[in-house]
């Protein structure tokens, strides 16, 4: 992908047979202690994909036989499927739970956006003049933002807000759309943050506001390739290939002005609507995959590690209530499992 690219949870101490890595000493006076999320038998092992403010995560449980979506609530899980749906892709979860992403079979000319709330699950309309589209994201106000695709596959950002529904918007910064365009998110103030792939078009970023206007932001990292990671109460995190060929992570506000460059090689990154950032970073001698965060740009503890790249942390989300879901490897094991890691701050 040229110029910018999309990319979809602790102490030193044994946690339901899980270990976790030793933490830096945290600049915040704040420390991660960890939770695995639960996962009753047959199964095996498990992945988060999201999380919400709560105690809300959706993901995956896994056996010899079976894989499927689950919703975890508190101490709770649960089996989201049914014997006539599914969904091929799940994306996101809000704080009432709802979950989205695709019913279709995974193809993009099948796919169908699809909200699962109130315990059953709901066709979003697909806009009119589209083959087909897919739900990415939802906000804890019901809003709804994801893809629609074209006859010849090309795509436009679509919101489904909880205000009218039934209605499907395109979005669409350029009335001629010479290029496909993807929502990177849509925070809890309705603003949907947009990036451009294909043609000379090719990484442009605009904010499309709650009221329908559109702002295109200046380019984040000229002369490098900005992949946009996450976007959060106006916070923009991305990582970099810089000019030189190095990697860094970046955060940017609302008018595109870098509030905080990281110089690690850090990706997969997540971030609250304060100023906490969670990501990956890759080490050398020896190699190893971190799970790091982030406070204020500077670096306040790291979670987990695994030299290998297939079973390195993956952080999902990083709620405003101070949660960090993240699929590890289970010490010792080629198991992964969901936890979540929770931030608590200040004296005993």
């Amino acid at each position: 992908m040229f110029g910018v690219g999309a990319r979809m949870g602790v102490v030193a101490a044994v946690v339901a047979g899980l270990v976790s890595a030793p933490s830096a000493a945290p600049a915040a006076e704040c420390t991660w202690p960890m939770t695995p999320l639960a996962l009753p038998a047959p199964y095996t092992s498990s992945s988060v994909i999201a999380a919400a403010e709560g105690g809300w995560f959706v993901g995956e449980a896994r056996s010899a036989t079976a894989a499927p979506t689950v919703r975890w609530h508190g101490d709770q899980v649960e089996d989201i499927d049914t014997p006539s749906r599914r969904l091929s892709e799940v994306r996101d979860i809000n704080s009432s739970g709802d979950v989205v992403g695709d019913g279709g079979t995974g193809d993009w000319w099948s796919a169908v956006p699809v909200v699962h709330r109130a315990g059953r699950y709901e066709n979003l309309p697909v806009p009119q003049g589209f083959r087909s589209a897919k739900a990415t994201h939802i906000d804890n106000a019901g809003d709804v933002v994801g893809v629609a695709y074209g006859e010849f596959a090309t795509v436009h950002p679509v919101l489904w807000a909880a205000a009218r529904p039934g209605t499907a918007e395109v979005l669409d910064p350029d009335p001629q759309h010479l290029y496909d365009t993807y929502p990177v998110d849509i925070d809890e103030q309705g603003r949907v943050l947009l990036y451009t792939d294909g043609g000379d078009r090719s990484g442009e970023v605009f904010v499309r506001s709650a009221d329908g206007g559109y702002r295109q932001l200046p380019p984040l990292y000229p002369g490098g390739s900005v992949y946009l990671e996450a976007f959060h109460g106006g916070r923009i995190a991305a990582s970099v290939v810089t000019p030189e060929l190095t990697t860094i992570a970046v955060e940017a506000d609302l008018d595109g002005r870098i509030v905080h460059t990281l110089d690690e090689a850090a990706d997969t990154l997540v971030v609250d609507s304060g100023t906490t950032m969670a990501g990956v970073t890759r080490t050398f001698d020896p190699g190893t995959y971190e799970l790091r965060v982030w406070d204020g740009g500077e670096l306040t503890a790291t979670l987990a590690a695994d030299p290998d790249f297939n079973a390195a942390p993956r952080p999902a989300a990083l709620t405003d209530d101070g949660t960090l879901a993240a699929t590890i490897r289970v010490p010792g094991t080629s198991q992964q499992r969901a936890v979540a890691y929770h931030r608590g701050c200040g004296g005993p």
